[in-house]
């Protein structure tokens, strides 16, 4: 790995990393965990299969026309939206001015006039926002460091106010599904089946017992919640459809998909 820049802002240490085509960033030295990435000559293909699955919010929503994106990042979620979705509004909030403006310079992260971004807390800033999204990504856990306000009842409540009717918020998350350790999770899950509507699950690890990405979907539902069948058939169309944005892994996502 060449780290090619390294910045320390007021919240943490900054890092980019190339290694064999691909560019990383990460929070903290050496040792911390890489927050996201690129393909620098395929920069519209997603590397991680967090990435992919999170672009699997299709098969609930097909259409996005406003996504707020809470923890930009790499801004690897706000670029697949603004290719994916050509009139979708984008509104991106992050508490490190700098993570936003080293998603910009190394990561491609777009500035035209459908994207907005705002460095400040992610509760204040919910609270400062009048705007109603059909997509909202919640991308912030970073450890035992990750603000206990984002498993809280009233960040949830305040999550599903700035939701329309049939809107989809996702979640990315690294913690186990199974074992002693798996309350964290089914807690989290619970509230968002309570709190934003039917809920189901990504796991992308190779055991259940062990820390790993899951992403979570939860649908401020209409009407009846969709089957699982019915929305891996549409995560297969996606894939299928969308063959430029997927690594071959992608096809097992639908099957992963999974409901309480």
């Amino acid at each position: 790995m060449t780290i090619i820049y390294k910045t320390h802002s007021d919240y943490q240490v900054i890092q980019v990393g190339e290694n064999r085509g691909v560019r990383y960033m990460r929070f903290g030295d050496e040792g911390s965990g890489w927050q996201g990435a690129i393909l620098t000559r395929q920069p519209a293909r997603l590397y991680f299969p967090y990435q992919q699955a999170f672009a699997l919010h299709t098969a609930w929503r097909p259409t996005v026309n406003h996504f707020l994106a809470i923890g930009v990042g790499t801004g690897t979620a706000i670029s697949h939206v603004h290719r994916r979705h050509k009139n979708a509004k984008i509104t991106g909030i992050d508490i490190d001015d700098q993570v936003i403006v080293v998603a910009e310079r190394f990561f491609g992260l777009p500035t035209d006039e459908r994207t907005h971004y705002f460095a400040e807390d992610a509760g204040m800033g919910l609270r400062n926002l009048t705007d109603a999204f059909d997509l909202i990504f919640i991308d912030v856990f970073f450890r035992e460091q990750t603000p206990k306000i984002f498993f809280s009842t009233s960040f949830f409540q305040d999550i599903e106010q700035h939701l329309v009717l049939g809107g989809i918020v996702a979640m990315n998350v690294i913690l186990p599904i199974k074992g002693p350790l798996r309350h964290a999770f089914w807690d989290l899950y619970a509230r968002l089946q309570r709190y934003i509507g039917p809920t189901y699950y990504i796991a992308l690890g190779p055991v259940p017992f062990i820390s790993q990405n899951v992403i979570l979907f939860s649908q401020k539902a209409s009407s009846k919640a969709l089957s699982l069948s019915t929305l891996r058939k549409k995560c297969l169309s996606e894939i299928e459809q969308h063959k430029n944005y997927f690594s071959t892994y992608a096809k097992i996502l639908p099957w992963r998909l999974k409901s309480e």
